[in-house]
């Protein structure tokens, strides 16, 4: 019988290890996530230049202090308008 309950505290104690350990990395992982959005849990978001779109500022190109959605609307932004004269 003292064999069975010894086996039982193991179990338990194997048990509640893992769950801690558990825990723990979910802390580590969330923690993680937090900093890498801001203090306060969302990411800044950015208009493009070109275009006017509204995204996070992680996922837009950035320019000098203009942000673009995409490399085509910073390529289009930066060139200068072309003078069609000759029609």
């Amino acid at each position: 019988m003292s064999l069975l309950i010894i086996r039982l505290l193991v179990f338990v104690l194997v048990f509640w290890a893992g769950w801690r350990l558990w825990q723990y990395w979910q802390g580590f992982q969330n923690q993680r996530v937090e900093e890498q959005q801001g203090k306060d849990g969302h990411e800044s978001m950015v208009k493009c230049e070109e275009c006017g779109l509204h995204l996070p500022s992680s996922e837009a190109i950035q320019s000098g202090k203009l942000h673009f959605c995409c490399s085509e609307h910073r390529d289009a932004y930066n060139t200068p308008p072309r003078d069609d004269k000759d029609n």
